[in-house]
């Protein structure tokens, strides 16, 4: 076991600088898009690109060609085709999701069958070895990272908008098919030039994990945006760290710091207390579906706006303690004459 003073003056070293801003990225990158797939419930479609992205790799070390290359096409070929498919329903999501995702893995095994002698890369692409990432990948890994980041903040309203209400976004001329797919192809690329640092296997899960403990204290979206970046950064930097320290993978390392931010962020979630009618915040069925960031409805004329509040078949229900006022239930309502509030 090495002490900490040794993974110190390692960082003195260019292949441990490399793997920390590796490790940064990473963590930056897989947690802004992380909180978009999240909430656009896009999670088992993730684990498909990943996979397709293994068969990819295993076919550029058949060949002999640089993985990354095979990587990236099997990656997006595989993010476009199942969102053609979901387009034009011609099935339903999950079964298409569920073919790519076993053919591709049937794939990748065929691929490692097929190769005359078996590959070190191999194993490092499908557990991940931060360490291991070529100055070249290193390289690329910077670029895309650098253009789905600025794609991602230049059209950040437009998919906040479009996670939300499609209908809304394309009657707002807002051109939803188009960025459907670009979003698509930004998940495959996050998860492709992720995967020599954090393995096939796991590195869905730094898209899924840092973004789902973000979702736990806030439903604000640019505060989850926020958190999620720092739970990626923390558990990529923390988990190389201790994969030094330890001597173990680091794929796996970093995924189980990710993994305890989350289920202490679930365990101590304000949005799971208990409000003072005793039923949970986060249990209103209306307000789950429509949280939207600055507000908690995406209709303009809901008076709650930021305040716990929930709806049923009478009107709106919102409490006065939040409001700053007596701590009594508060209902909202609306008729032909208008709207009213009873106390």
């Amino acid at each position: 076991m090495a002490s900490i003073l040794d993974f110190f003056q390692a960082l003195a070293t260019p292949l441990m600088q490399k793997a920390i801003i590796t490790a940064l990225v990473v963590g930056v990158l897989g947690g802004v898009i992380g909180v978009f797939v999240l909430l656009k419930g896009m999670v088992f479609l993730g684990e498909a690109i990943a996979h397709s992205a293994f068969a990819g790799a295993a076919l550029g070390i058949l060949l002999g060609i640089d993985p990354l290359i095979t990587i990236i096409i099997f990656g997006v070929t595989a993010a476009v085709g199942v969102g053609y498919v979901n387009e034009k329903k011609v099935m339903k999501d999950e079964v298409i999701i569920g073919i790519v995702f076993t053919s591709f893995m049937a794939l990748a095994i065929l691929f490692i069958g097929l190769m005359p002698f078996y590959s070190t890369d191999v194993t490092s692409i499908l557990f991940g070895d931060i360490l291991l990432i070529s100055w070249e990948n290193f390289i690329m890994l910077l670029f895309f990272a650098g253009a789905v980041l600025l794609l991602l903040f230049a059209f950040k309203k437009e998919f906040y908008l479009i996670t939300f209400n499609a209908e809304m976004a394309s009657i707002a001329g807002i051109p939803v098919r188009f960025l459907n797919y670009l979003f698509l192809i930004l998940i495959a690329l996050t998860i492709d030039i992720s995967l020599k640092a954090i393995g096939a296997i796991l590195v869905f899960a730094m898209i899924v994990t840092p973004a789902a403990a973000a979702y736990q204290w806030t439903f604000k979206i640019n505060k989850m945006i926020l958190l999620s970046v720092i739970f990626g950064v923390v558990s990529s930097l923390l988990g190389l760290f201790l994969s030094y320290i330890w001597n173990l993978p680091s794929g796996s390392t970093i995924v189980g710091i990710a993994t305890l931010i989350f289920v202490v962020s679930f365990i101590a979630s304000p949005k799971r207390r208990k409000s003072g009618s005793g039923h949970f915040v986060e249990s209103c069925e209306y307000c789950s579906e429509t949280i939207a960031g600055q507000q908690y409805c995406l209709d303009e004329a809901c008076i709650a706006k930021d305040v716990h509040h929930r709806h049923d078949e009478k009107g709106l229900m919102i409490y006065s303690s939040e409001l700053k006022k007596e701590k009594t239930l508060t209902k909202h309502k609306h008729d032909e004459v208008g709207e009213h509030i009873e106390d």
